[in-house]
């Protein structure tokens, strides 16, 4: 409905399921959304900053969660979430403040990997009231 009211709509789901066909055409028997949203990437940032250290990630691990994704069924990628902030965690940034490592970092990486676009929480690291 959205797509034929608003032809240049965009339409990102936000789904935790991995449902199929959620990002292909209805007449394909699809939901018809645009992007699936993977947020799967930013639990693996706090996972591994909680977790381990830098020395201890597996790259093969980091690329697997980056690039797990139904081919054709584009996604927006993003290294950090608003949740994290919402639900008593840190945000990535916070997480990197007192590193020598620099929250562009993993940014760089999940946008080269993650997938079709980007999604940046810009202002998210300063603008919840602690």
């Amino acid at each position: 409905m959205l797509h034929e009211t608003y032809p240049d709509v965009i339409t990102i789901a936000e789904d935790v399921s991995g449902m199929p066909t959620l990002c292909r055409p209805v007449p394909e028997g699809g939901v018809g959304f645009d992007y699936r949203l993977s947020m799967a990437v930013p639990d693996m940032w706090i996972k591994l900053l909680k977790e381990s250290t830098d020395a201890d990630w597996e790259m093969g691990a980091i690329v697997h969660t980056l690039t797990n994704r139904r081919h054709m069924e584009p996604s927006v990628s993003y290294a950090e979430s608003h949740d994290q902030a919402l639900v008593g965690d840190k945000t990535l940034a916070f997480w990197l403040m007192d590193k020598e490592m620099s929250s562009a970092d993993a940014r760089f990486i999940v946008h080269t990997l993650g997938g079709e676009a980007y999604l940046n929480f810009e202002g998210n690291e300063f603008g919840h009231p602690e």
